[in-house]
């Protein structure tokens, strides 16, 4: 089956977003092989906020990519995306289903939420870097309960971000 991995940059103390939606502060090491990381994915979950920010600035689609968006409101959405609307939690368990590789979660806090409270989410991925913001937009947004994670790998870079990748405990008693 394949696995949902939500990835995010997040500073020190927890926000994936500066005040006013900045991004200024998000590091980028040239040790870090994007490309090579995104092979990994054939799929890609939007929440409605980061599918509005991005869904402007191409229409082109990208070949061997299904891009999804998750909205309570929107009725529609770009030619180059499906829209998923509720019940989400069945949706998302045919994708999972599906022939493919792993499904990445592609920003939004709430969406992030909403899948974790539906034990869905297999992995989180968190790029810290090292800073401080002292506000913006935590990298969940309210959960129904607390989500326990078990280490899975982490990498320390030569600019100071610490790459770590965790195991979401889907049965923890």
């Amino acid at each position: 089956m394949r696995k949902i991995i939500a990835g995010f940059a997040a500073s020190l103390d927890g926000y994936i977003e500066g005040p006013n939606g900045a991004y200024d502060w998000i590091l980028i090491d040239k040790e870090i092989d994007f490309a090579e990381h995104m092979k990994r994915f054939d799929t890609y979950f939007f929440g409605r906020i980061t599918y509005e920010k991005i869904g402007t600035m191409t229409n082109k689609p990208t070949p061997g990519i299904t891009n999804y968006v998750f909205s309570h409101t929107l009725k529609t959405v770009n030619k180059n995306y499906r829209l998923i609307n509720d019940p989400i939690k069945e949706q998302v368990e045919a994708i999972k289903q599906q022939e493919g590789k792993d499904i990445a979660v592609f920003g939004g806090a709430n969406l992030l939420a909403s899948l974790l409270d539906l034990a869905l989410v297999d992995e989180i991925s968190v790029a810290i870097i090292p800073v401080l913001l002292g506000k913006g937009k935590p990298m969940v947004d309210l959960l129904k309960d607390k989500v326990w994670l078990s280490l899975i790998n982490s990498k320390t870079y030569s600019n100071g971000t610490l790459q770590v990748t965790y195991q979401v405990i889907k049965n923890r008693g």
